[in-house]
This record gives structure tokens, sequence and C-alpha cells, in this order.
């Protein structure tokens, strides 16, 4: 499979927003945790009936594509996989694009703000499950939460429970216990989410998968958002209710912990 920078006008991802797509993190070290990406995308294809190439030749892809680049910033890399089109043998393609990383220093040491969504995310969807190129809900819900003078939203699912961010999942800490939504209450499986629960771990701190509350959140001790590309992003307020967010290399943070810890981990890729 050859990547390819045009698509067909019959490919489904054209006409009916059918694919998958990754966003991966270049730094001077490569692309960062390639192997967990390849394993959703893969997971993703199976469920969608799509080919896409073996974890081998997905990472020489990446690379020959990298190669063309000078750069010492790191910089976001989307790998999509299309659709195709089987009824006439159009077969799936890759596309590949970079992009700068949109999020700024101050955020990192300030805290980003949150607006609550005015609709629920659908945890029963099998959208849920899967990084689909059908996103528009998901731009439309950041536009939403942009438009309320915020830099993120985040859903309670039909059951009222958190879920999840519009391009992140939801942390937080409550009396040194770090929660986080269940795959099930209708969150991605991110690749970052994934990490830091084992970082956690790694650092025996108490962790917790479930269901939980607007509630829960308003009086959590600290509140994070994590993905590819901003890492772990510390929250400032939502809708109106205000977090602490301790300095860069606070020891009496777990959350500047498990920042400080995933950054030795990226330095050891």
């Amino acid at each position: 499979m050859t990547p390819i920078s045009t698509i067909s006008t019959n490919d489904r991802l054209a006409l009916f927003g059918l694919g998958l797509f990754e966003t991966l993190l270049i730094t001077t070290r490569g692309a960062l945790f390639d192997d967990l990406h390849w394993e959703r995308m893969y997971r993703g294809a199976k469920i969608l009936g799509l080919k896409m190439p073996d974890q081998q030749k997905w990472r020489l892809i990446i690379q020959d594509f990298v190669r063309q680049y000078s750069y010492s910033d790191p910089f976001a890399l989307r790998i999509t996989l299309s659709g195709g089109t089987p009824a006439t043998n159009l077969p799936s393609q890759l596309l590949l694009h970079q992009r700068p990383i949109p999020y700024t220093p101050e955020q990192y040491s300030s805290g980003i703000k949150l607006h609550l969504l005015p609709y629920p995310r659908n945890e029963q969807s099998p959208l849920c499950n899967i990084k689909s190129t059908n996103y528009l809900e998901n731009l439309l819900a950041k536009e939403e939460a942009v438009s309320n003078g915020c830099d993120e939203g985040v859903w309670l699912n039909t059951q009222g429970y958190l879920a999840e961010g519009t391009m992140s999942n939801l942390f937080f800490i409550k009396d040194k216990t770090l929660y986080t939504p269940a795959l099930t209450s209708g969150c991605l499986p991110g690749t970052r989410r994934q990490i830091i629960l084992d970082l956690a771990r790694s650092k025996n701190i108490f962790t917790k998968e479930g269901f939980y509350t607007l509630n829960d959140l308003l009086s959590a001790d600290e509140v994070f958002m994590t993905n590819s590309l901003m890492g772990l992003m510390p929250v400032r307020s939502l809708n109106g209710c205000s977090y602490r967010v301790s300095l860069p290399h606070s020891k009496d943070s777990i959350m500047r912990n498990l920042e400080h810890s995933y950054s030795n981990l990226i330095k050891e890729q």
C-alpha cells in the first residue's frame, strides 16, 4: 500500500466519511508510540472490514514521509486509511498529512478552560471504539466550546455520566486517587489514556476506571486531559468551577508527577 496525496471521488471516504485516522507526535526521535497507533487502527480496520499495511510496512511509510522534512520542533502527522469502494474494486488508500502542534507553553503552565457540552455522547454508538474519519460531531462540539470562550468541550453520555473531551480523554484526581471514565462510558480508547494509566500504576498511584457524574468532576482536586499531541494538559476551570493548577515540577501534584514521568518516557523512545 503506497501513500497518496489525493483520493478518488468514488472512495467511501469522500462519499460517506468512511475511514480511520491516527494522529502521531513526531519528534527528533521519530514517531512516538507508533505501535499503539497501529494497533488501534488495525482494530478499527477489522471492524470496518478494511485492509491496511502490517506494522513493519506502516513504520516504514511513516519514516519515509518524515525524512522529507528538516525540523527541530515536534509536529503532528495524521495518517488516514480510506474506506475504498469494494463494489468497484477500489482498495483502501493511505493519506499522510503534517501540521504544527496547536498547544502553547502558557496552556501547560496555567491550564485550559473546559465547557460542558449541551448534548450527550452516545455511548452505544460503534463509533466510540474507533478513530473514525466521520468526525463532524467532534468538530461541532469543539466549535461549541470555543464559541463559549473555552479550549475544549466535555461530554456526558446519555446516562448522564462523564465520557470524554471532543478530542481528548478526561482524567481527574480526588483524595490521591486517579479517576477516568470507563471505555464503556463512550470514550475513545486513547493511546495516551492507556500510557497514563500504566504510568500511574507503576508509581503505585491508585487508579479507578468507572462511571462518574458531573458532581464528581466538580469536586475534584486536579483535572487534566490527554491526547497524542497534548500529552497531559492541566485544566483550570469548567463552566465557572476553578481547579488548582500546580506549578510545573511541583512535587505535591499527582498530575505534575505523571507529567514528569511521561516526559521521561518520551525521552526513552
